[in-house]
């Protein structure tokens, strides 16, 4: 779990180094969310899968988050949350575009690199980046493909 992640990395002395392909799927969400700076490693296999993650901190967000979540989750109503676009939501909206797909918004790219990182899409992502650099550095992501993993999550699904 993502959070727990960001638990554990609470008490590390930083920067971090993950390795684990649980860790880094982990620690790729929540830079998407904005909660840690990270940059991600990619193989040297032409795979394009990530190899490790290097977790600089954690955010005044995520700061913020590990409060709520010792809090007891209560401390902000969800309607005064603005929420960005979810993983899943974001591989909903794309499902049956039209590939190659250009995106350069950063939230975006946030998404497309999670999915990435999840084997949902294959995408050539920006060069990784602190996320507290400027938005301009993030540039451009190009999705190729949904993979057929991320055709599964894309089904439908009868109760």
């Amino acid at each position: 779990m993502p959070l727990t992640l960001l638990l554990r990395l609470l008490h590390a002395k930083f920067p971090v180094m993950l390795t684990t392909d649980a860790d880094i799927r982990n620690a790729s969400v929540l830079l998407a969310t904005g909660l840690v700076e990270a940059e991600f490693h990619h193989d040297h296999f032409g795979y394009q899968q990530y190899e490790s993650a290097l977790v600089f901190g954690i955010t005044d967000e995520g700061h913020a988050e590990i409060v709520n979540l010792q809090a007891g989750g209560a401390t902000v109503a969800a309607e005064d949350q603005q929420w960005p676009l979810m993983p899943l939501d974001y591989l909903r909206k794309i499902g049956h575009s039209v590939f190659p797909l250009h995106i350069e918004d950063p939230a975006e790219i946030n998404s497309v690199a999670v999915l990435n990182a999840a084997g949902m899409v294959e995408a050539m992502l920006p060069p990784t980046c602190r996320a507290r650099q400027p938005q301009l550095k993030f540039k451009q992501a190009v999705v190729l493909r949904v993979t057929p993993l991320g055709q599964t999550a894309l089904v439908e699904r009868r109760m």
